[in-house]
Protein backbone atom coordinates (compact mmCIF):
# COMPACT_ATOMS: atom_id res chain seq x y z
CA UNK A 1 0.00 0.00 0.00
CA UNK A 2 1.09 3.15 -0.94
CA UNK A 3 1.49 6.47 1.62
CA UNK A 4 2.77 8.87 -1.32
CA UNK A 5 -0.39 11.25 -0.89
CA UNK A 6 0.15 11.48 2.89
CA UNK A 7 1.04 14.92 4.75
CA UNK A 8 4.65 14.71 5.08
CA UNK A 9 4.11 15.24 8.79
CA UNK A 10 1.51 11.65 8.54
CA UNK A 11 4.41 10.11 6.80
CA UNK A 12 7.75 11.20 8.68
CA UNK A 13 6.19 11.25 12.39
CA UNK A 14 6.53 9.19 15.20
CA UNK A 15 5.06 5.21 14.65
CA UNK A 16 3.02 5.99 18.28
CA UNK A 17 1.93 9.48 16.95
CA UNK A 18 0.19 7.76 14.00
CA UNK A 19 -1.05 4.90 15.85
CA UNK A 20 -2.92 7.37 18.02
CA UNK A 21 -4.29 9.67 15.19
CA UNK A 22 -5.66 6.32 13.40
CA UNK A 23 -7.30 5.17 16.98
CA UNK A 24 -8.91 8.87 17.08
CA UNK A 25 -9.97 9.24 12.80
CA UNK A 26 -11.31 5.22 13.07
CA UNK A 27 -13.58 6.66 16.20
CA UNK A 28 -14.44 9.71 15.05
CA UNK A 29 -15.68 8.06 10.98
CA UNK A 30 -17.49 5.15 13.29
CA UNK A 31 -19.15 7.59 15.64
CA UNK A 32 -20.67 9.22 12.81
CA UNK A 33 -21.37 6.34 10.56
CA UNK A 34 -23.55 5.31 13.83
CA UNK A 35 -24.85 8.66 13.53
CA UNK A 36 -26.04 8.58 10.19
CA UNK A 37 -27.49 4.44 10.03
CA UNK A 38 -29.76 5.34 13.14
CA UNK A 39 -30.78 8.61 11.55
CA UNK A 40 -31.42 7.83 8.00
CA UNK A 41 -31.92 3.64 8.20
CA UNK A 42 -33.59 3.66 11.93
CA UNK A 43 -31.17 0.68 12.33
CA UNK A 44 -28.94 0.92 15.58
CA UNK A 45 -25.74 -1.59 15.56
CA UNK A 46 -24.59 -3.78 18.81
CA UNK A 47 -21.70 -2.69 20.54
CA UNK A 48 -19.73 -5.85 19.46
CA UNK A 49 -20.66 -4.97 15.92
CA UNK A 50 -19.24 -0.85 16.36
CA UNK A 51 -16.18 -2.57 17.88
CA UNK A 52 -15.76 -4.87 14.72
CA UNK A 53 -16.37 -2.36 12.35
CA UNK A 54 -13.95 -0.06 13.72
CA UNK A 55 -11.46 -3.11 14.43
CA UNK A 56 -11.16 -3.59 10.91
CA UNK A 57 -10.73 0.09 10.13
CA UNK A 58 -8.02 0.93 12.48
CA UNK A 59 -6.33 -2.04 10.74
CA UNK A 60 -6.77 -1.14 7.09
CA UNK A 61 -5.52 2.43 8.70
CA UNK A 62 -2.40 0.87 10.23
CA UNK A 63 -1.87 -0.95 6.74
CA UNK A 64 -2.18 2.05 4.87
CA UNK A 65 0.21 4.07 6.83
CA UNK A 66 2.70 1.56 6.79
CA UNK A 67 3.17 0.81 10.13
CA UNK A 68 5.28 -1.91 11.57
CA UNK A 69 3.76 -5.43 11.46
CA UNK A 70 2.75 -5.43 15.42
CA UNK A 71 0.81 -2.39 14.95
CA UNK A 72 -1.08 -4.49 12.93
CA UNK A 73 -1.67 -6.80 16.19
CA UNK A 74 -1.63 -3.92 18.75
CA UNK A 75 -4.19 -1.65 16.25
CA UNK A 76 -7.50 -3.63 15.87
CA UNK A 77 -6.87 -5.37 19.37
CA UNK A 78 -7.03 -1.56 21.25
CA UNK A 79 -11.03 -0.74 20.63
CA UNK A 80 -11.40 -4.07 22.33
CA UNK A 81 -9.40 -3.52 25.29
CA UNK A 82 -11.25 -0.29 26.03
CA UNK A 83 -14.50 -1.70 26.08
CA UNK A 84 -13.41 -4.45 28.16
CA UNK A 85 -11.99 -2.42 31.08
CA UNK A 86 -14.92 -0.22 31.15
CA UNK A 87 -17.18 -3.50 31.40
CA UNK A 88 -14.73 -4.79 34.32
CA UNK A 89 -14.65 -1.15 35.86
CA UNK A 90 -11.75 -1.53 37.67
CA UNK A 91 -10.39 1.09 40.65
CA UNK A 92 -8.94 3.90 39.10
CA UNK A 93 -5.54 3.32 40.72
CA UNK A 94 -4.85 -0.26 39.20
CA UNK A 95 -5.09 2.25 35.78
CA UNK A 96 -2.05 4.15 37.16
CA UNK A 97 -0.35 1.46 38.35
CA UNK A 98 -0.20 -0.25 35.02
CA UNK A 99 0.61 2.94 33.58
CA UNK A 100 3.69 2.97 36.06
CA UNK A 101 4.27 -0.21 34.96
CA UNK A 102 4.72 -0.51 31.63
CA UNK A 103 6.48 3.46 31.69
CA UNK A 104 9.71 1.62 33.71
CA UNK A 105 9.35 -1.54 31.20
CA UNK A 106 9.45 0.01 28.05
CA UNK A 107 10.44 3.86 28.72
CA UNK A 108 11.02 5.67 25.00
CA UNK A 109 9.67 2.60 23.12
CA UNK A 110 7.15 5.47 21.45
CA UNK A 111 10.59 7.24 19.83
CA UNK A 112 12.89 4.87 19.51
CA UNK A 113 10.65 1.81 17.66
CA UNK A 114 12.54 -0.62 19.82
CA UNK A 115 10.17 -2.82 21.52
CA UNK A 116 11.65 -5.31 24.21
CA UNK A 117 12.80 -8.49 22.37
CA UNK A 118 14.20 -11.06 24.65
CA UNK A 119 17.38 -13.10 23.07
CA UNK A 120 17.34 -16.97 23.65
CA UNK A 121 19.52 -19.42 25.09
CA UNK A 122 20.62 -20.79 21.25
CA UNK A 123 21.42 -16.98 20.32
CA UNK A 124 23.59 -17.04 23.62
CA UNK A 125 25.07 -20.17 23.11
CA UNK A 126 25.96 -19.17 18.90
CA UNK A 127 27.67 -16.01 20.10
CA UNK A 128 29.91 -17.60 22.69
CA UNK A 129 31.15 -19.55 19.35
CA UNK A 130 31.50 -16.14 17.31
CA UNK A 131 33.75 -15.03 20.21
CA UNK A 132 37.22 -14.81 19.51
CA UNK A 133 39.06 -18.12 21.79
CA UNK A 134 42.51 -16.70 21.35
CA UNK A 135 42.49 -13.15 23.58
CA UNK A 136 40.08 -11.51 26.39
CA UNK A 137 37.34 -9.74 23.88
CA UNK A 138 34.99 -6.78 25.17
CA UNK A 139 31.53 -7.40 24.30
CA UNK A 140 28.66 -4.91 24.49
CA UNK A 141 24.88 -5.94 24.39
CA UNK A 142 23.19 -2.60 22.73
CA UNK A 143 19.35 -2.73 24.30
CA UNK A 144 20.15 -5.76 26.80
CA UNK A 145 17.03 -6.07 28.56
CA UNK A 146 16.72 -8.32 31.10
CA UNK A 147 20.63 -9.02 30.91
CA UNK A 148 20.64 -12.94 29.84
CA UNK A 149 23.40 -13.07 26.87
CA UNK A 150 25.92 -10.87 28.88
CA UNK A 151 25.12 -13.05 32.10
CA UNK A 152 25.74 -15.81 30.21
CA UNK A 153 28.64 -14.74 28.59
CA UNK A 154 30.15 -13.49 31.64
CA UNK A 155 29.69 -16.90 32.95
CA UNK A 156 31.57 -18.55 30.34
CA UNK A 157 34.25 -15.96 29.47
CA UNK A 158 35.61 -15.14 33.26
CA UNK A 159 39.14 -13.61 31.08
CA UNK A 160 36.54 -11.14 28.91
CA UNK A 161 34.63 -8.23 29.83
CA UNK A 162 30.68 -7.68 28.74
CA UNK A 163 28.35 -4.55 29.25
CA UNK A 164 24.66 -4.56 28.66
CA UNK A 165 23.28 -1.00 27.88
CA UNK A 166 19.23 -0.21 28.58
CA UNK A 167 17.54 2.65 28.21
CA UNK A 168 14.25 0.42 30.70
CA UNK A 169 14.76 1.21 33.98
CA UNK A 170 13.20 -2.06 35.32
CA UNK A 171 14.88 -4.35 32.69
CA UNK A 172 17.81 -2.58 33.68
CA UNK A 173 17.51 -3.47 37.47
CA UNK A 174 16.24 -6.66 36.80
CA UNK A 175 19.96 -7.14 35.17
CA UNK A 176 22.06 -5.00 37.47
CA UNK A 177 20.74 -7.16 40.48
CA UNK A 178 21.19 -10.37 38.44
CA UNK A 179 24.73 -9.77 38.04
CA UNK A 180 25.49 -9.80 41.80
CA UNK A 181 29.23 -9.91 42.69
CA UNK A 182 30.37 -10.81 38.58
CA UNK A 183 33.17 -8.47 37.87
CA UNK A 184 33.55 -8.92 34.41
CA UNK A 185 29.56 -7.83 33.86
CA UNK A 186 28.04 -4.20 33.67
CA UNK A 187 25.04 -2.86 33.15
CA UNK A 188 24.82 0.58 32.41
CA UNK A 189 21.38 2.50 32.48
CA UNK A 190 21.77 4.64 28.70
CA UNK A 191 21.21 5.18 25.39
CA UNK A 192 23.63 3.30 23.48
CA UNK A 193 23.81 5.85 21.09
CA UNK A 194 26.51 7.92 23.58
CA UNK A 195 28.09 4.68 23.66
CA UNK A 196 31.95 4.53 22.12
CA UNK A 197 31.73 1.44 19.98
CA UNK A 198 35.69 1.58 20.03
CA UNK A 199 35.73 0.36 23.11
CA UNK A 200 34.24 -2.93 22.24
CA UNK A 201 34.95 -5.83 19.62
CA UNK A 202 32.21 -7.26 19.69
CA UNK A 203 28.95 -4.91 19.34
CA UNK A 204 25.22 -7.22 19.50
CA UNK A 205 22.19 -5.97 18.79
CA UNK A 206 18.81 -7.41 18.82
CA UNK A 207 16.51 -4.11 18.17
CA UNK A 208 14.35 -3.28 15.09
CA UNK A 209 14.48 -2.74 11.62
CA UNK A 210 14.18 1.24 12.20
CA UNK A 211 17.21 1.28 14.09
CA UNK A 212 19.85 -1.05 12.20
CA UNK A 213 21.11 1.55 9.65
CA UNK A 214 21.79 4.53 12.47
CA UNK A 215 23.61 1.30 14.17
CA UNK A 216 25.18 0.44 10.88
CA UNK A 217 26.16 4.16 10.42
CA UNK A 218 27.78 4.42 14.07
CA UNK A 219 29.31 1.12 13.72
CA UNK A 220 31.47 2.21 10.76
CA UNK A 221 32.14 5.50 12.58
CA UNK A 222 33.85 4.11 15.83
CA UNK A 223 34.38 0.65 15.48
CA UNK A 224 37.87 -0.99 15.13
CA UNK A 225 39.32 -2.92 12.13
CA UNK A 226 38.46 -6.55 12.60
CA UNK A 227 35.79 -5.61 15.24
CA UNK A 228 32.45 -7.44 15.13
CA UNK A 229 29.03 -6.22 14.59
CA UNK A 230 26.09 -8.90 15.63
CA UNK A 231 22.40 -8.53 14.63
CA UNK A 232 19.74 -11.32 15.58
CA UNK A 233 16.97 -11.45 13.25
CA UNK A 234 17.45 -7.46 11.22
CA UNK A 235 19.63 -7.32 8.38
CA UNK A 236 20.89 -4.39 7.21
CA UNK A 237 18.89 -2.90 4.17
CA UNK A 238 21.45 -2.50 1.98
CA UNK A 239 24.72 -4.08 3.45
CA UNK A 240 25.31 -7.19 2.69
CA UNK A 241 26.21 -9.59 5.72
CA UNK A 242 29.47 -11.39 5.74
CA UNK A 243 28.12 -14.33 7.82
CA UNK A 244 24.44 -15.29 8.11
CA UNK A 245 24.28 -18.27 10.36
CA UNK A 246 20.63 -19.93 11.97
CA UNK A 247 21.38 -20.44 16.01
CA UNK A 248 19.34 -23.14 16.46
CA UNK A 249 21.66 -25.13 13.94
CA UNK A 250 24.74 -23.99 15.49
CA UNK A 251 23.08 -24.96 18.55
CA UNK A 252 22.30 -28.38 17.27
CA UNK A 253 18.72 -28.07 18.13
CA UNK A 254 17.16 -27.54 14.72
CA UNK A 255 13.84 -26.19 14.53
CA UNK A 256 11.91 -24.06 11.85
CA UNK A 257 12.91 -20.67 12.28
CA UNK A 258 14.19 -18.49 10.40
CA UNK A 259 15.72 -16.16 12.42
CA UNK A 260 19.29 -15.52 11.90
CA UNK A 261 22.46 -14.06 13.28
CA UNK A 262 23.77 -11.84 10.73
CA UNK A 263 27.64 -10.58 11.00
CA UNK A 264 29.59 -8.07 9.90
CA UNK A 265 32.78 -7.74 10.30
CA UNK A 266 34.81 -4.00 10.42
Amino acid sequence: MSTTNLPGKLKTGSPAVRALFIQLGSLCFIAVFLSIVWHVFQVRLSLNQALLFQSLLTLMLTRWLNLAWWWCVIQPLFPFAVALTLVLSLPSYVYLLLFLFFLVSYWSTYRTQVPYYPSTKPVWLAIERLLPSDRPVACIDIGSGLGGLVLHLANRRVDSKFTGVEIAPLPWLVSYLRAGTLRNAHFLRNKYEIMDFSEFDVVFAYLSPAAMSAVWIKAKREMRPGSMLISYEFPINGVEADLSINPRDSADQPGTSDRRLYIWTL
